[in-house]
């Protein structure tokens, strides 16, 4: 089969490799239907990672058909459409429980690899992978792609949102406006937030912002991207989403001007 290999920093190539096979009983062997490239598979690519030269390229998004299943499986089967998320924890511990899986307390090699191949070996499949309606014929392009988008990208963004607290009426600042950014305001706007401010500096990317429920935009940076928050927030900058980290409050000068109680 074809899978996609990291030549070294700044070269990538196509070569031929065994087919994954079956190797524990909760494996799960997919047949790739879509995969996209994430910010973190171009560390290696721009030289920011010490990584083999001819390895496996990382590549951790991808929706596909099941094509085997290990002896523990029971919730998808071969032929099954399904959604290959990034993590996958047993489902069970406390981590997972709180929504955690990242850090799944039974599983330490739960992160996807190598999904820019034709088949990959998916661990840990029996509670992880979501089943998808019908075939991929059933979908248009456009639809697989958004479908390919829950494996990773919307997820991460809506998990921002989520461990922020977003709740209706809120100002909310989303810090960053590539895919998880811009995934960080759809869920805002799900969510219930009034004023949703992005921090574009493109304009395609400030439209697709506007799209999906900005109000309003900061493109500068530094000191004059504070004032003209705390402008456009009368003063009040409530929260911010930073998509890709666990939580953010939005101290701004306010914050930082409120006098201490003394002792």
């Amino acid at each position: 089969m074809k899978a996609a290999v990291f030549a070294q920093a700044g070269q990538m190539k196509v070569a031929d490799i065994d087919k994954p096979t079956i190797q524990q009983p909760d494996d799960v062997i997919l047949h790739i239907v879509r995969a996209c490239v994430c910010g973190s598979d171009l560390w290696a690519y721009r030289g920011f990672d010490d990584k083999e030269a001819n390895s496996e390229n990382s590549g951790h998004e991808a929706i596909g058909i099941v094509d085997a299943v290990g002896e523990d499986i029971t919730t998808v089967k071969p032929g099954d459409f399904v959604i290959a998320p990034f993590t996958h924890g047993c489902g069970h511990c406390p981590a997972c429980l709180a929504g955690y899986d990242g850090v799944c307390q039974s599983h330490t090699d739960n992160f996807s690899d190598g999904d820019q191949a034709e088949y990959v070996r998916f661990q840990h499949g029996q509670w992880a992978l979501v089943k998808i309606p019908g075939q991929p014929s059933d979908y248009s392009e456009g639809m697989l792609k958004s479908l390919l988008t829950l494996a990773d990208v919307m997820p991460t963004g809506y998990h921002a949102a989520r461990v922020a607290h977003v709740k209706p009426g809120d100002t909310v600042v989303v810090l960053g406006d590539g895919a998880v950014g811009q995934c960080g305001i759809i869920a805002a706007k799900l969510m219930g937030a009034k004023q949703i401010i992005s921090t574009s500096r493109h304009a395609d990317r400030q439209a697709l912002a506007k799209e999906f429920g900005a109000t309003d935009n900061v493109a500068d940076r530094g000191d004059e991207a504070v004032k003209q928050i705390m402008e456009l927030t009368q003063q009040f900058g409530k929260m911010r989403l930073r998509p890709g980290t666990k939580r953010g409050r939005l101290s701004l000068k306010r914050e930082r001007q409120r006098p201490r109680k003394s002792n």
